[in-house]
């Protein structure tokens, strides 16, 4: 059933962005020290010498797919080098939807910081001009990046963050990077609740946050399906409508905090 998911918003990111689908992204592995396993990653990148803004992709818990290679070719297309990380093969985990995912998704988001200086020490890439967008586990692991629970510095150069549908209960919103948010008032995996009290706090208090909560709309209400199903007990329903908009205040929230 993953599988198929993954293969219909292949499918849908695709006519979404407007492109044929291309072949240049490439698979890499960014290397870790300290014995540390390395890092799958798949990269695409703009036409030209650079450099360019450049932007990590995180993946839900179900893992990397190919959905994120898509979007990672949609971003190269809009000019941004796209970096799609699988934060999961470093911690020898397949699949962390059951009952890992606290672990896995801080775990993830110290792979994403080591992957976002790999990317500003690229010679094609603006080092001041990173962003992150996760979806659902990533996305939990973008708010680790900007809104930490034991507050530490941003990653070097990150610009923007994009969380799809996280978890944000217990966050302050004091973040250290512009981010928006898009959820959905239905979603019974990670509630929107938390995530608009976050807000709330945030903006309170002069930070930069946005975000959108869509009416009726369900955990992944951006992953294309023939009908509503449940996964792990969760409803999971998809909303061309809502997913449309999303993509769209993505590309807007990206080109205002990325351009030179």
């Amino acid at each position: 059933m993953i599988a198929c998911f993954r293969l219909l918003s292949f499918v849908f990111v695709a006519a979404l962005a407007g492109i044929a689908l291309p072949a240049h992204a490439e698979e890499i592995t960014i290397a870790q020290s300290a014995g540390g396993r390395d890092i799958p990653a798949t990269l695409a990148r703009p036409k030209g010498p650079g450099p360019f803004p450049a932007v990590i992709v995180l993946h839900g818990c179900a893992g990397k797919g190919r959905l994120e290679t898509t979007i990672v070719e949609a971003l190269a297309r809009e000019g941004y080098v796209g970096l799609a990380i699988d934060t999961l093969a470093p911690q020898g985990v397949e699949n962390a939807c059951e009952g890992a995912v606290k672990g896995a998704s801080r775990r993830s988001a110290a792979y994403a910081a080591q992957s976002l200086a790999w990317l500003a020490a690229q010679p094609y890439v603006r080092a001041d001009r990173l962003a992150a967008i996760g979806f659902s586990m990533g996305a939990i692991a973008v708010l680790d990046l900007v809104d930490p629970f034991v507050p530490h510095a941003p990653p070097p150069g990150l610009r923007a963050a994009v969380a799809y549908y996280p978890a944000c209960r217990s966050r302050d919103g004091l973040v250290t990077a512009p981010l928006l948010i898009l959820d959905g008032s239905d979603d019974d995996w990670t509630p929107a609740p938390p995530c608009a009290a976050m807000a709330q706090s945030g903006v309170a208090a002069g930070k930069p946050i946005e975000i959108t909560t869509y009416p009726g709309a369900t955990h992944s209400f951006n992953t294309p399906r023939n009908a509503a199903t449940t996964y792990l007990g969760h409803t999971l329903r998809y909303d061309a409508a809502a997913s449309d908009d999303a993509w769209s205040k993505t590309k807007k929230f990206l080109a205002r905090y990325l351009a030179p």
